[in-house]
């Protein structure tokens, strides 16, 4: 599975944050969590794309931020390598929101038009409360966190899928993730479900399983697995399920889409980033 990768970027679509959980419209003061567009699919099935952006938690930066994945379904991994990202994250930054999302479109035009990628395919399954569309209010950010679900039931699923499931299990890491561990406790999201998580944590970060289930009940793929937990998910404190999307290209096997949320401890309190899983559901 691919990583993302930051990048800096030189200093534009004005968007209104809406009611999220305890309707509150407050600016991200501390914590930020990222907003999701989903763009679509190639005709083929071989590429999907989504923007996430958002505004800094207010460390040393307040930049504005746009990152747009494309990924190549077949081997769940960047196109180029990496993301697209645009951010500021200097001291001095004045990088706004609406710069940041119109130098990501821009950048990314060229390769979309390639791929030919546009909205395609359906959504087979959501939780509602995780609000992807919103960059929700700073204060609210725990409480979605704790209100997350680790599991998902497509409704129409063309590909026999009953059930998406999410494990938080220990993956190996380069990055001492040890005070994520209690920040997790803390929070109200301490890791369940995977016997590996108990003991020495040395050298770990968490990471996450996704599986899927069929109308049996039974597993019958397992569609990603952390061997190894990237810096760039900054020690992440809980995973959970947003949504999930298919995509059936004429003559081709179906391809799933499946939006985790990864949360870690920002700078002044969590964030919210998304991670998108893909692949053959069979």
């Amino acid at each position: 599975m691919r990583h993302p990768v930051s990048i800096m970027a030189k200093p534009v679509f004005a968007l209104t944050i809406g009611a999220v959980l305890a309707i509150s419209t407050a600016t991200a003061l501390a914590g930020d969590a990222a907003a999701r567009r989903i763009i679509g699919f190639s005709p083929d099935g071989a590429y999907f794309a989504f923007e996430q952006y958002g505004e800094l938690d207010g460390g040393a930066s307040a930049s504005g931020y746009s990152e747009i994945d494309i990924i190549d379904t077949r081997s769940d991994e960047f196109v180029g390598g990496k993301p697209i990202l645009i951010v500021d994250e200097s001291e001095a930054s004045t990088l706004t929101l609406e710069q940041a999302r119109a130098q990501a479109a821009a950048k990314a035009k060229p390769i979309l038009a390639k791929y030919a990628i546009a909205p395609r395919g359906k959504q087979t399954a959501s939780d509602k409360f995780t609000f992807p569309g919103e960059m929700v209010a700073y204060s609210d950010i725990s409480r979605l966190e704790q209100a997350s679900q680790k599991w998902l039931s497509p409704l129409y699923d063309e590909t026999g899928i009953s059930t998406i499931q999410l494990d938080e299990i220990l993956a190996g890491s380069t990055n001492d993730c040890s005070a994520s561990f209690d920040d997790a406790q803390q929070g109200g999201q301490a890791p369940q479900g995977d016997k590996t998580l108990q003991g020495d944590k040395t050298g770990k970060a968490l990471g996450f399983r996704l599986t899927l289930q069929g109308q049996d009940g039974k597993l019958f793929k397992t569609l990603h697995e952390d061997k190894t937990v990237p810096g760039s998910r900054n020690c992440p404190t809980s995973y959970s399920l947003s949504e999930s999307y298919e995509y059936t290209p004429s003559g081709k096997p179906a391809v799933i889409v499946v939006l985790v949320q990864r949360f870690s401890q920002g700078f002044e309190g969590r964030d919210r980033r998304f991670i998108a899983v893909t692949g053959q559901p069979r």
